[in-house]
């Protein structure tokens, strides 16, 4: 009796001892995909993918001049046309269409505007190339006009839905540049639009301007403005020029950088597959042979499996509401995790089948199996998971983005992030360490 009693007690420290070790390697695969949250969240930029991926930053009055001095003469001998932009309202229609409210502005010589009755007059000297038909868009509208020495400077309200292309495959860690690509109005006119620095207050040291400071963002938190130009090719001389084809002509752009608001999507898109998952486990935890439990849980194989397969529509549902969200895109980081669901879930009914089958024929997957009331598929369901959630984390979210330059700034907050993710790593290891050696 006595024997029994010490192989029993033996038996139950060795089995708390592995599920120390399963919740220590569990807390460790933990730590690692919070690290690689923070570090893409912090460092994580519009990714290369994006049509304006090529775009030249413009500062001020010399960036334009030292960009444009690389140009043929006849793109630095064309007439500039002073252009400024404040944006109001900004808002993401769909996963491709930006809609957009607000001025801009141009300064017009005098001597060019005066052969106009009135400044209203004056056509709208800009258009949008990328403007797609919506129920809310307007025509651009005159808005105000100033006469300043021998220049006039005139203002068009606007409200726009922009065709933009970007990229979602790290959402919901994704940044984003949403940007207003301007064109001349008239290709025939000798004019070439430049960002109306003047116009803006201490440009230089904010991070943001030409946006209304009350401006409602929703899901998403600005991180800067800038205007820049982008050198287009294009296989047409659109009837007019005298060259074949127009390559590395600069369009003019006013980029907004704005970053996700991780809450917002923490609650919405990982809250409910934590919860089914943890479901998961307890429907895989209630799975026994002991007589006193069984009839304390009330559960079997046809109820496991119940179990599994309400849950599985569960997700199945949240997986295609993901996918409408972003139709016509690569899978998104977050769709990894659905597959991995499938596969939890699966895995759980399959073991309960398993678990009730008579082991007559002494099969040594069903002597695993039912090795100690099942426990090992109780210890690695949290690892395997974890597991191979850290492993879908590395590869979709860590790969560097290419064309995009770094600040001093960011590549110090990158070395910081670096040096705490290295800290937590060797905290977790040193209780992994601790929990093994109980």
């Amino acid at each position: 009796m006595c024997v029994n009693k010490t192989v029993l007690r033996t038996t139950i420290m060795n089995i708390q001892k592995w599920w120390r070790i399963s919740n220590s390697i569990s807390f460790l695969f933990l730590i690692m995909i919070g690290g690689m949250w923070i570090y893409t969240d912090k460092t994580g930029k519009s990714t290369s993918s994006d049509d304006n991926s090529g775009i030249h930053r413009l500062r001020n009055g010399e960036d334009i001049n030292q960009y444009l001095s690389s140009k043929e003469d006849s793109i630095q001998n064309k007439n500039r046309v002073p252009t400024g932009v404040f944006i109001q309202s900004l808002r993401f229609n769909n996963s491709t269409e930006v809609n957009f409210t607000g001025y801009i502005w141009q300064t017009y010589d005098i001597s060019y505007t005066s052969q106009y009755e009135s400044l209203e007059d004056v056509p709208i000297g800009f258009i949008f190339p990328e403007a797609v038909e919506s129920g809310s868009n307007v025509e651009p509208k005159y808005a105000y006009s100033k006469i300043k020495e021998n220049k006039v400077v005139i203002g068009w309200y606007f409200e726009t839905t922009l065709k933009q292309k970007f990229e979602y495959s790290k959402y919901p860690f994704d940044h984003k540049t949403a940007w207003i690509r301007i064109w001349s109005n008239n290709f025939e006119k000798d004019e070439l639009l430049t960002p109306d620095f003047s116009s803006y207050k201490d440009h230089e040291e904010r991070n943001e301007f030409g946006l209304d400071s009350d401006i409602v963002l929703g899901h998403w938190e600005l991180i800067e403005t800038f205007f820049g130009y982008n050198d287009k090719d294009y296989t047409s001389n659109f009837g007019i020029f005298e060259d074949d084809v127009q390559t590395g002509y600069p369009e003019l752009y006013f980029n907004i950088v704005l970053k996700r608001r991780f809450l917002n999507s923490f609650i919405i898109q990982f809250l409910p597959i934590t919860i089914i998952a943890s479901l998961t486990f307890a429907t895989l935890v209630m799975i026994t042979k002991d007589p006193t439990k069984e009839s304390k849980f009330g559960m079997n194989t046809s109820g496991v499996i119940g179990v599994c397969s309400g849950l599985f529509f569960v997700v199945l549902l949240s997986q295609v509401q993901i996918r409408e969200q972003f139709a016509g895109t690569s899978i998104v980081y977050i769709e990894y995790f659905y597959p991995l669901m499938y596969l939890a879930l699966l895995g759980v009914s399959v073991n309960s089948y398993l678990f009730a089958l008579p082991n007559d024929s002494n099969n040594q997957i069903l002597d695993w199996i039912n090795q100690d009331d099942n426990v090992h598929p109780k210890l690695l369901f949290w690892p395997l998971l974890l597991g191979s959630a850290t492993l879908i984390t590395a590869l979709v979210l860590l790969p560097k983005e290419n064309g995009h330059f770094q600040s001093e700034q960011e590549q110090t907050a990158v070395e910081q992030q670096e040096m705490i993710e290295a800290v937590d790593t060797r905290f977790a290891l040193n209780e992994f360490r601790h929990f093994f050696n109980t």
